[in-house]
């Protein structure tokens, strides 16, 4: 035995690293003929026999540098103002001034003295008559006469004088000329301060070579790059390819004699790029995971989904990345197995996706929100028009981050607008192509949606409608069952859908004997009354078979088939075992394995759920003063012989998690039939729910 499970561990083990290695390959395909371009042997003057087209977006560099440079050539020289001219001007006329104070304090110095001791100030380049007329202005008059002078300055230099701008320097020395002429003072002193003063009017403004490089990299850079787009016709059909043209097709790849070496490098990182999402991928289903990991077929399955992802992508995506389903396999992965598995795996798809887009961010980013929508609005589906709904947020979402991201790195708000729209339709296409899908899944991989559960639900089902026409009482009782397995399954974290459907349906076995049940004995005679206890009970038992039966023949999910199967587990009939044995001349002849149901046992959360409910349920109902006491001891009772004869050991229900179903159980059970009428007394109780259930009626 050991030896035989060795070897099924060993092919399953052999199997995934198969599948690996599939889709590996499928996916590194798809990623290699994504960014490699088709390839021309092209050269300038050639004519192409058909049109040429950009097989993604790239900036034409020597059209978006032209216009860089017709920009620059605009941007004028930039000047910077140096003020320390004008204070170099005013340190020197008031040194002037402050020589002629103290000349004039030299009253032994003669006049020639003083003359020479001015003309050492060199920078104002005065003659000797002007010298002999500052010498003779009177001391009380120099310090007014010196601001004034420097006053005068100061004004000149208000108007910036650029360098090289022989004009403006005139202007400004015609200016001070001026206004000298209008403090009517000595023509000879008149003529000295002019000369001062105009000695000391010079360029302020100076070309700044720095400043006006820093300008016209700021124009290029606000100048929009040109943009070849996706798809744009590059060379016409039958019109001569032009060296331009040549470059444009180099960028893009698209020439023949391109570097071989540099797409070895790019296939080998787009290689190891794929192998670490793969690994991130199936590492994450294993550590989280390890059921579905170890289940080959749900790994087959995910792989699946993941692949037609990228298919959709890199077919749709032809026409716009923003057409792209990308809601779509988180869609289908949350209805398949659960909304954790489907955001992780969607997420690093697409991650995946932007690298066919030429490693898009706002591709990237587009995609792990649509994963994260499309997982997180069916995360807990209860109804068919919430695919409906969650397509449709998904899409809006989606709208508003592709406007806000394209506003944030485009200047053209149309296109930013046109993307929106597009995106739209993507997010639309997602439930489509879900819906499209999701039967062929579901058949292949013979797994089941809460879609296809909801199906179940109408009542207008032919099996439905015939548990309702055949056997009323068990469908009134398979709804109560289905109510209290349902609140259950959502207080312990099952699948309540599951738990509902599977209770609709648990007892449509008795569909093929109805009257022998209890509940459907409406004004009629109890049939069991007139055969033995052992054919009773293989009566009683033989629904859980026939109701095996119907499902398969109906084809119901497999999911549902097994709480059919399992909804009773190895329980004793113990009504029918008891009375036979009692009866009996020889009762240790009785087995009692002949009584207990064939079983097996619930193996999953929602069958021991559907036990319970259905047990306590029937049970409930028959108790002839339904109080509250009376109906907190009659569920204790059931859930605990449940436990004890070991009915539970395979569900993965734990004691917490049963002590949860027990108190939901009590106060819906509490709340229904705390008011129900009294019902005839029977002569003897299963507390296994059998009798309660009314499968017989006992003789009064």
């Amino acid at each position: 035995m050991d030896i035989k499970q060795n070897n099924k561990w060993k092919n399953n083990r052999i199997q995934r690293i198969v599948l690996f290695i599939l889709v590996f390959s499928i996916g590194y395909l798809l990623l290699v003929t994504a960014i490699t371009p088709k390839q021309y042997s092209l050269k300038e003057g050639d004519i192409p026999r058909v049109d040429i087209k950009a097989p993604r977006d790239i900036v034409d560099e020597k059209a978006t540098k032209e216009k860089e440079d017709q920009a620059a050539e605009k941007v004028g020289k930039q000047y910077t103002s140096k003020p320390e001219v004008k204070k170099e001007a005013e340190d020197n006329v008031r040194a002037l001034f402050d020589k002629l104070v103290s000349l004039s304090n030299m009253a032994s110095s003669t006049v020639a003295d003083k003359q020479t001791e001015l003309k050492k100030l060199t920078i104002f380049q005065l003659t000797d008559e002007q010298c002999k007329a500052l010498i003779g202005i009177s001391k009380d008059t120099l310090p007014g006469i010196e601001d004034k002078i420097v006053n005068i300055i100061d004004s000149a230099y208000e108007k910036n004088i650029q360098e090289k701008d022989e004009g403006a320097l005139k202007e400004a020395k015609g200016a001070v000329s001026t206004q000298i002429d209008n403090l009517n003072l000595d023509k000879d002193v008149s003529s000295a301060l002019k000369q001062i003063a105009q000695t000391q009017i010079n360029p302020n403004v100076f070309f700044d070579e720095e400043k006006t490089q820093e300008k016209i990299q700021e124009v290029k850079k606000n100048v929009s790059k040109v943009i070849i787009k996706q798809n744009q016709i590059i060379v016409k059909e039958g019109e001569p390819v032009t060296q331009d043209q040549i470059d444009i097709l180099s960028d893009l790849g698209m020439l023949n004699d391109e570097n071989v070496t540099a797409y070895i490098y790019i296939y080998l990182a787009l290689a190891i790029f794929w192998m670490i999402i793969l690994f991130l991928q199936y590492g994450y289903v294993r550590i989280n995971y390890g059921e579905i990991y170890k289940n080959n077929k749900k790994l087959i399955l995910i792989s699946t989904i993941n692949l037609i992802s990228l298919v959709l992508a890199r077919t749709v995506g032809v026409i716009s990345p923003f057409l792209i389903p990308f809601a779509c396999a988180p869609m289908m992965l949350t209805l398949l197995l659960n909304y954790k598995i489907s955001f992780v795996l969607s997420a690093l798809n697409a991650i995946v996706i932007g690298a066919l887009n030429g490693f898009d961010v706002q591709i990237i980013i587009l995609g792990i929100v649509s994963s994260v929508l499309g997982a997180a609005f069916l995360k807990k589906m209860q109804q068919r028009n919430e695919l409906l709904y969650s397509t449709l947020y998904t899409a809006v979402v989606t709208v508003i981050l592709t406007l806000s991201t394209g506003i944030l790195i485009s200047s053209n708000f149309g296109d930013v607008l046109i993307k929106g729209g597009i995106t739209f339709i993507g997010g639309l296409l997602s439930g489509i192509f879900a819906l499209g899908i999701l039967p062929f899944l579901e058949g292949t991989f013979n797994e089941v949606t809460t879609l296809k559960l909801l199906e179940l639900s109408n009542p207008n089902t032919p099996l439905l409608k015939k548990l309702l026409m055949e056997a009323p009482g068990t469908y009134h009782h398979s709804m109560l069952v289905a109510n209290l397995s349902e609140m259950a399954a959502e207080e312990v974290g099952a699948n309540s859908v599951i738990t509902r459907i599977g209770s609709y349906y648990h007892d449509i076995g008795k569909t093929e004997r109805p009257y022998f049940f209890g509940e459907n004995q409406m004004g009629i005679d109890n049939p069991h009354e007139n055969i033995p206890p052992n054919l009773s009970a293989m009566i009683i038992k033989s629904h859980v078979k026939d109701g095996l039966e119907l499902a398969k023949k109906y084809k119901l999910p497999k999911v549902i088939q097994d709480i059919i199967l399992e909804h009773h587990g190895k329980t004793l009939v113990k009504y029918f075992y008891y009375t036979m044995k009692n009866s009996a001349e020889n009762p240790e002849e009785i087995k009692e394995e002949d009584y207990r149901y064939e079983g097996p046992i619930p193996s999953s959360k929602e069958a021991g759920i559907v036990m319970l409910s259905d047990s306590v349920e029937a049970a409930v109902r028959s108790i002839k003063k339904p109080t509250k006491d009376a109906i907190n001891q009659m569920v204790n009772c059931i859930i605990d012989d449940k436990l004890s004869s070991g009915q539970l050991n395979d569900c993965d229900l734990t004691l917490k998690d049963i002590e949860k179903i027990r108190v939901c159980f009590l106060t819906s059970l509490n709340s229904i039939y705390h008011q129900r009428i009294e019902y005839p007394k029977e002569k003897m109780k299963d507390f296994n729910g059998e009798s309660n259930k009314g499968e017989f009626k006992t003789k009064e």
